[in-house]
């Protein structure tokens, strides 16, 4: 009788289902970065800057829609190089100026507002029409364009506007192609997003990078931005007027984590002083654009090897998983970096060494994709004397 009982708990035993394999791991990994992320904030309006434009990105102030001035002409440039595209070594098509070209020039001129002088029966390349807009920030130019472009200032707008919400510029309404209108606003967050659109496309980097330019009847024109050249500075756009104060949205090359990377960054509405209306608007940007190098770190978060969980199974020993690099990149100094990690428990009652069962990654480090999770060891099934007495 103590046989067959025997042989009865037994065959128990093994016709008892075994238990699944599972993962144990957290499901995130935090580090704290060294170091300290403060900037030089301008004391009054509101900025943002970022690292190319996509990476990193920070703010300070409300970011309320306030009037940009010619800060406006990057969205005017932008949409006549996407109707009318051009290449490096294309001028475009001609453009004349009309007698209506003329009035509004003279218009402005008598409004002391930047203009570009012009007469009618010239003839401007598109090319000459861009360097205009950008570079002496001519209003009169901004509305040749518009017409020239669209038919008419107002279809201009519309364009203007739905190039906006198509890039998430949810805070911004153009009312006018040069920015000379206050009821042109805009935040600083969201001209950065024009900012970092219109310097990806490089007739208008090149453009904005040049110190001055030449036309039939104006002459040689310089750069409103005149740090263009100067401390690293490679554009993009000045502003100024009594309702929008000193903005400049600007790009500089910073040395960060060992390689030379564009800095994007744009101020509004910083207050004049004995130096001028634009000039504080310039120190703003500058100090941001030197301070952001001390702010930025190139680390390794997470370590290629590191464990971040096991495949657990109750007949064995637990088999630890691992990354197969490190998770590593761009990172803001101060900041703790919360590393994402999701793993799916193998198939079956075995495990191989080195498959893949899950990843990490994190949204926080710029320039990186991330690590696989494998298995470090290979790990057996229920052995017959495990299957026979566990309980």
């Amino acid at each position: 009788m103590l046989v067959v009982l025997i042989m009865v708990l037994a065959a128990v035993q093994l016709l008892r289902g075994v238990p699944t394999q599972r993962i144990s791991y957290a499901a995130t990994i935090t580090v704290t970065v060294p170091g300290s992320d403060a900037l030089p904030w301008p004391s009054s309006g509101e900025a943002a800057v970022s690292l190319g434009g996509n990476s990193i990105v920070r703010t300070a102030g409300l970011q309320r829609p306030v009037p940009i001035a010619s800060l406006a002409k990057m969205m005017t440039a932008l949409i006549v190089l996407r109707d009318h595209p051009l290449t490096a070594q294309d001028d475009g098509p001609n453009i004349a100026i009309t007698p209506a070209d003329v009035t509004t020039y003279q218009q402005d001129v008598a409004a002391e507002d930047s203009v570009l002088p012009v007469q009618a029966g010239e003839v401007l390349t598109e090319r000459q029409a861009l360097e205009g807009l950008l570079l002496p920030s001519a209003d009169n130019v901004a509305d040749v364009l518009a017409d020239w472009d669209a038919g008419s200032v107002s279809d201009f707008l519309t364009k203007m506007n739905d190039t906006a919400k198509a890039l998430g510029m949810t805070e911004t309404t153009y009312t006018d192609p040069s920015g000379l209108a206050a009821t042109t606003v805009s935040t600083a967050l969201d001209q950065l997003r024009i900012e970092t659109a219109a310097m990806a496309n490089p007739v208008f980097a090149t453009i904005v990078s040049l110190p001055s330019a030449t036309f039939p009847v104006g002459g040689t024109l310089e750069n409103y931005d005149f740090d263009v050249g100067h401390d690293g500075i490679i554009g993009v756009k000045t502003g100024s007027d009594s309702a929008a104060q000193g903005c400049w949205a600007f790009a500089a090359n910073r040395q960060i984590g060992g390689s030379m990377r564009p800095v994007y960054g744009v101020v509004l509405g910083i207050p004049s002083t004995s130096l001028g209306l634009l000039e504080p608007a310039l120190s703003a940007g500058l100090a941001l654009a030197n301070a952001i190098p001390g702010t930025i770190r190139d680390q390794v978060v997470l370590p290629a090897g590191t464990v971040v969980g096991h495949v657990v199974a109750p007949w064995r020993s637990p088999v630890a998983l691992r990354t197969t690099k490190a998770v590593s990149g761009l990172v803001l100094a101060g900041q703790t970096i919360t590393v994402h990690v999701t793993a799916t428990a193998p198939s079956g009652k075995t495990v191989r060494s080195g498959i893949v069962v899950g990843s990490v990654s994190s949204m926080q480090v710029s320039g990186t994709s991330g690590s696989s999770v494998v298995t470090s060891t290979s790990g057996g099934g229920p052995s017959l004397w495990w299957r026979l007495t566990r309980l």
